[in-house]
């Protein structure tokens, strides 16, 4: 081969590694929680998953000590609401993610002291935005739809019926 045809190789070579780079970092995170949050059930409605087992996928790699709940979110009409109540005695957390899996929110326990959560989401917007209304705390999500997921620990079998009560009791709704 000639450099000349060698140079047309290397150059249509670049060509598709930029895209199928561009395709990677920009479509397919968009594809795959488009696909996720579709399995999910109705947005803006919290879903308490199953106690995991080895046919569980809801949630990628989910963990059998872990109890999941998760609240698909659609801004377009507002802000979201959430609230939960954290069980005593046991690792608690809550995530938000972007439509393009990014996790732009968490809080866990500790952090929280054991109150109750409140928390407002904030449709996407440039600018600033208050911190607290009325108490609760305030975040602004980078999309318009996202994901927010509940992570409960079951430390002790004995207690599985008392933590998955306290779970349930939280909730997402568009704020009023």
């Amino acid at each position: 081969m000639s450099a000349r045809e060698w140079t047309g190789w290397i150059a249509a070579t670049i060509v598709v590694a930029v895209a199928v780079h561009l395709a990677s970092v920009w479509i397919l995170p968009h594809a795959v929680m488009h696909r996720a949050l579709s399995k999910m059930g109705a947005v803006n409605t919290i879903h308490h998953q199953k106690r995991v087992d080895e046919h569980a996928r809801g949630v990628v790699r989910p963990s059998p000590d872990l109890l999941y709940s998760v609240c698909p979110f659609d801004l377009s009409n507002g802000s979201l609401e959430v609230k939960a109540p954290v069980p005593p005695g046991t690792y608690w957390s809550v995530s938000a993610f972007d439509n393009n899996t990014n996790n732009f929110f968490a809080l866990n326990d500790r952090q929280i002291g054991g109150q109750p959560l409140e928390l407002i989401i904030l449709p996407p917007r440039k600018g600033t935005e208050p911190m607290h209304i009325a108490g609760r705390l305030v975040i602004r999500a980078p999309t318009v739809r996202g994901l927010v997921l509940f992570r409960t620990l079951v430390n002790d079998d004995k207690q599985f019926a008392k933590i998955d009560t306290v779970r349930r009791q939280a909730s997402c709704a568009i704020a009023k």
